[in-house]
């Protein structure tokens, strides 16, 4: 019972996440941009046209509208000692829109 329980959860999760996906790629919907800081964690979502960029720059949108839109979540580590660089990690990455 639990297991198909599990089961079903995972499907609800991956159906859900691909309708969100199909939809933000469509521009159907648009991603918040937003900032959650929880004391050493960070958890960062932004819209940009490169998705290598820093969450720590400002990357805008291309204004010549050349560069495809992606948006990416990121998640800032910080280190208790003031000396250590944060660890960033690249959550996901998704274009938005269709591009030029």
């Amino acid at each position: 019972m639990i297991a198909a329980s599990l089961v079903a959860l995972a499907l609800v999760v991956v159906y859900g996440c691909t309708v969100v996906l199909f939809a933000v790629r469509r521009e159907a919907i648009t991603p918040p941009q937003f900032a959650l800081d929880m004391g050493l964690i960070q958890v960062l979502g932004r819209r940009s046209t490169a998705p290598e960029c820093s969450y720590a720059t400002s990357c805008l949108l291309d204004p010549s509208g050349r560069d495809p839109a992606v948006y990416t979540v990121w998640l800032i580590l910080r280190s208790s000692h003031s000396d250590t660089p944060p660890q960033v990690i690249r959550l996901a990455s998704a274009p938005v829109g269709n591009g030029p």
